[in-house]
């Protein structure tokens, strides 16, 4: 091994150069066969240095004179160079540190970007940072997704213009190939397009089910479908579930009309609580169930009272049927020269049924209220209807003044 400073060779244990006294660097070691050809160089220049001092008077350093001299341009060389390597690395290191963080910034710029929605200004950003780093992998794979997204962006548009007029079929099959295009990918630049996605989805079935929704006739049916229609969101959801509602109670409304009109309160009250086990809490039906009830309450206090009056008018009649059947209309009489008092009288069936076998007892009083004669008669026709009339004809003998007052009492029948 040589020293790098005056060539001289040294032990691997050296720390210092015998001959110039300098430090011994292992990690500066060059070979001496690298060394013996620079010595031969330097000996062939220093031979044609010493002929040239010869032609010229000018005297040659001695062996020592020559090594001093050839000692400080080589350090001096060198040392410019590693500032000049240094130099470079050093700005070749920053401007690459700036590209770097350039195209970083940019890529970061185009997510933000993305994630917002904004993939044109996305793409564009992406597209500035590949021309700094065309070979960075993750900003090709940045710009595909975005491609990607714009491509899926395209479609929702289309199927959004088919909806709007109402092509329910093509919207649905564009639906489908835009859940295939959405498969596999759960990158967060997707979730707004799923969130589109999703509102398309809504539409369709929106759509789907306001045609199914004309053709429905009974409450079962648009309670069912008013169960679907819960679970979406949105204006056009709620327009929806409005009008089934709607129907809902139109149908019921007319049902509970025909059984009112037979006094069918228990099924009118059925009708409407089958409706609010569909379209519950809701206050027209609920305060058509009032009405229900307070009317049927209404109508058995009526009841009940119209029970009660024809149990008095009842009880009423029977005590007529069976007190006073029988009603005097008319009473004549007629004395003849004998001094005998003919006496005929009309009477009437005031009971609510039949009688028959009718008898009353005719009284002959005074104008003083004494009795002068009592006697039964017998009426005809035998069997009276109610409101029918009946006469009888009975003569008291002995009387002789007409000037008296007849009395018909105590009459006695059997009902039918």
């Amino acid at each position: 091994m040589y020293c790098h400073h005056c060539v001289r060779s040294y032990t691997e244990d050296a720390k210092y150069c015998s001959q110039c006294g300098r430090r011994l660097y292992s990690h500066r070691i060059i070979e001496a066969v690298h060394w013996e050809e620079a010595l031969s160089e330097g000996a062939a220049s220093l031979e044609l240095a010493g002929e040239a001092a010869v032609i010229s008077g000018q005297s040659v350093p001695t062996e020592g004179e020559s090594k001093r001299g050839l000692t400080w341009p080589l350090p001096i060389g060198l040392v410019l160079l590693a500032f000049l390597v240094t130099t470079s690395v050093f700005l070749y290191y920053h401007y690459e540190k700036n590209v770097n963080e350039t195209v970083l910034r940019l890529q970061s710029e185009a997510r933000t970007a993305a994630l917002s929605g904004e993939y044109i200004v996305a793409l564009e950003k992406l597209e500035d940072a590949l021309e700094a780093r065309p070979k960075f992998n993750a900003l090709a794979a940045d710009v595909e997704i975005i491609g990607h997204v714009l491509e899926l962006e395209r479609m929702i548009a289309q199927i959004g213009t088919r909806l709007s007029v109402g092509m329910t079929d093509e919207a649905e099959a564009g639906l489908n190939r835009l859940k295939t295009e959405f498969g596999g990918h759960k990158e967060p630049i997707y979730d707004k397009l799923r969130e589109k996605l999703d509102e398309l989805n809504m539409k369709l079935t929106l759509l789907k089910l306001t045609k199914e929704y004309e053709a429905l006739t009974t409450v079962k049916e648009l309670g069912e479908m008013l169960n679907v229609v819960n679970g979406l969101i949105g204006e056009e959801a709620a327009e929806l579930r409005q009008q089934i509602v709607g129907s809902i109670r139109d149908i019921t409304a007319r049902e509970i009309e025909q059984l009112l009109v037979r006094k069918n309160y228990t099924g009118a009250i059925s009708a409407v609580n089958r409706s609010l086990a569909w379209a519950r809490e809701d206050k027209e039906l609920l305060g058509l169930l009032k009405k229900i009830k307070d009317e049927q309450a209404r109508y058995e206090r009526l009841e009940q009272q119209r029970i009660e009056q024809a149990m008095q008018r009842a009880a009423e009649e029977d005590l007529i049927n069976r007190t006073a059947a029988v009603e005097v209309i008319s009473l004549e009489k007629t004395l003849d020269e004998f001094g005998d008092l003919t006496i005929e009288g009309t009477l009437k069936n005031i009971a609510t049924r039949a009688i028959y076998s009718v008898a009353v007892e005719v009284i002959v009083q005074s104008k003083d209220g004494d009795v002068l004669s009592r006697g039964k008669a017998t009426v005809t026709p035998e069997y009276i209807e109610s409101g029918e009339l009946m006469t009888f004809t009975t003569t008291v003998y002995g009387i002789y003044s007409e000037d008296t007052n007849i009395v018909v009492d105590k009459a006695e029948w059997y009902l039918d």
